[in-house]
């Protein structure tokens, strides 16, 4: 989950409000959010990747402002005299454009919107794979917008934090943005470009945005964009920016843009018709096991920001807030008025219950998990964790795999689509999240995998470890070494065997065999996957059943 850093201070600012440490304690939990660091100014806390309205201290503090017993801010949408036009670009066809007029920034204000925007672009976007963040210095430009293409070589700006005039291709190799997102353009004969009427560069699209047009203190009116390969979510991260910028505008001014594309199609951003969910009473108090009436009920729904538009005793219509992207049916509703209600008072304590026919104990694959658990660490690793779900782009097409995995039938996110086979696509999008900020990376990851059994329709659930190591000079040797010291601190005796797989350099894959039976593999990352995650040192990946393992362990 996205980890969002907040000043007290800019809080406060934005509630008009004193806030107190116990504040904070008492009414993050109603928005999901778990409080990682809470001292003098500073607030660090994880929010859900479902609610991006609040990856910034704009929605934190809009969504606290009902539990505090605080009014909301008004905010006003009106049609905007500026223009955007998009020429057509198959590898990424879609920009949606907004205005927020009269905002007042200072040094925290600005680092919230850069970090809101690069919540946004990792999370919804990707790693503006799928989709891009921007906000710009409207007065520092001359409109109308223009999305197209531009010769690499022969149109020139200059990049955020640089100084100097480069060329698009220069842009791409040389700016630490460009290392790690310019695989995302790097094939294509001509860039995507935002750029003014003037031809003033505003961005390189999705890569780095100009310094010429940048956000900063003295900004006043801002224009946002986002570039994507999918329309409405360039609309909905639009939206979100928007929203969260108007917290800090005097007007409270949103500007809608129209982009139109090559085709006569026209895209309209933000959104500003919010979506209208029926709520059937009697399935609320049945799912939450509450005896609520649809008054109560509506109450309740007030706190998170829902307009009650009609009720009667068995129903009410509710339209949703338009900044709450994870609302998808009832049932995310009905979450909300849990939440409201406190989770506490949902359901029945038992008055006895009947005695336990044998006594518990740690399950053998949860002991010996946690065996390993404790060797890697002891070894300098350092555990991650991932969701079991995952998507097929993840966990199969980009490695070359055809065989399935378990999809779910009707997915709310492409980013979960299905459960995953195993665990060194994750490890890998840690890697890469994570290897501009170190050279040496070394991490691992116990979890359970679901891969498709010999009879059909009976998955088979396994206990695997998953490690990996990447750094300027890592080897198979790395990858071969750890896994001998594991297997030698467990006393298990093993053979490793020269193999392929797809997603891995030949003469660089290994098998790992006990007792005649293959247990995982150990082996190097193809380098051409490397490339498409943006990560530049080789990485090693070892990955091992400890479902099989354990039946050759005495212990356990």
């Amino acid at each position: 989950m996205p980890t969002i850093r907040v000043s007290i201070r800019d809080l406060e600012r934005l509630l008009g409000k004193k806030l107190f440490h116990e504040d904070v304690k008492k009414y993050l939990p109603f928005l999901k959010c778990e409080i990682e660091t809470l001292e003098s100014d500073l607030l660090e806390y994880e929010a859900n990747h479902d609610r991006p309205d609040i990856f910034s201290a704009e929605g934190l503090a809009r969504g606290l402002r009902p539990f505090m017993g605080l009014a909301s801010k008004e905010l006003r949408f009106k049609p905007s005299n500026v223009k955007g036009f998009a020429e057509y670009i198959p590898e990424r066809p879609y920009v949606a454009l907004a205005v927020v007029r009269d905002v007042s920034l200072d040094d925290e204000a600005v680092r919230q919107i850069m970090q809101l925007q690069e919540k946004l672009a990792s999370t919804y976007g990707r790693d503006r794979r799928k989709a891009s963040i921007g906000v710009y210095d409207l007065d520092k430009i001359t409109p109308p917008i223009y999305y197209k293409l531009a010769d690499p070589d022969n149109t020139f700006f200059i990049p955020l934090e640089n100084f100097k005039e480069m060329s698009l291709r220069k842009a791409l190799e040389e700016t630490k943005q460009g290392q790690l997102y310019g695989h995302i353009i790097a094939e294509m004969k001509k860039y995507p470009v935002l750029a003014d009427s003037t031809d003033q560069i505003l961005s390189l699209a999705p890569i780095v945005n100009g310094e010429t047009s940048k956000v900063d203190v003295r900004t006043r009116n801002i224009l946002i964009d986002s570039t994507s390969i999918d329309k409405e979510t360039a609309v909905n991260l639009v939206t979100i920016m928007a929203l969260n910028i108007a917290e800090r505008s005097s007007s409270g001014i949103i500007e809608v843009m129209e982009v139109l594309t090559q085709n006569g199609e026209k895209v309209i951003s933000p959104k500003t018709e919010a979506q209208v969910l029926e709520l059937d009473v009697n399935k609320v108090n049945e799912l939450l096991g509450t005896r609520l009436g649809a008054d109560e009920i509506a109450e309740l729904l007030k706190y998170h920001y829902y307009e009650i538009l009609g009720k009667d005793e068995n129903s009410l219509k509710v339209k949703v807030p338009l900044f709450r992207l994870d609302v998808k049916s009832w049932v995310d509703v009905a979450e909300d008025v849990s939440i409201s209600l406190g989770y506490h008072v949902l359901g029945a304590e038992a008055d006895s219950l009947p005695p336990s026919t044998h006594p518990g104990r740690v399950h053998p694959i949860e002991a010996f998990s946690r065996k390993i658990r404790d060797v890697l660490i002891g070894m300098g690793y350092t555990e991650v964790s991932n969701y079991i779900m995952s998507n097929e782009l993840t966990q199969l097409k980009r490695f070359g795999i055809k065989t399935g995995m378990y999809l779910v039938s009707n997915p709310k996110s492409e980013r979960f689509t299905g459960l995953r086979v195993w665990l060194t696509p994750g490890l890998l999008d840690a890697v890469a999240e994570n290897s501009s900020k170190q050279s040496v990376i070394k991490i691992f990851e116990v979890g359970d995998v679901v891969t498709p059994g010999k009879t059909e329709g009976e998955p088979v659930v396994e206990r695997r470890l998953g490690v990996a190591i990447s750094h300027e000079k890592s080897t198979l040797t790395d990858g071969l070494s750890l896994v001998a010291s594991i297997f030698d601190l467990i006393n298990v005796e093993y053979k490793f065997l020269k193999d392929v797989h797809v997603g891995f350099l030949e003469e660089r894959f290994s098998s790992i065999y006990v007792n005649g039976e293959k247990i995982g593999f150990v082996g190097e990352i193809h380098p051409k996957i490397l490339y498409e995650l943006g990560i530049v040192n080789p990485v090693v990946v070892a990955e091992v059943s400890l479902s099989k393992l354990i039946k050759f362990i005495q212990q356990y």
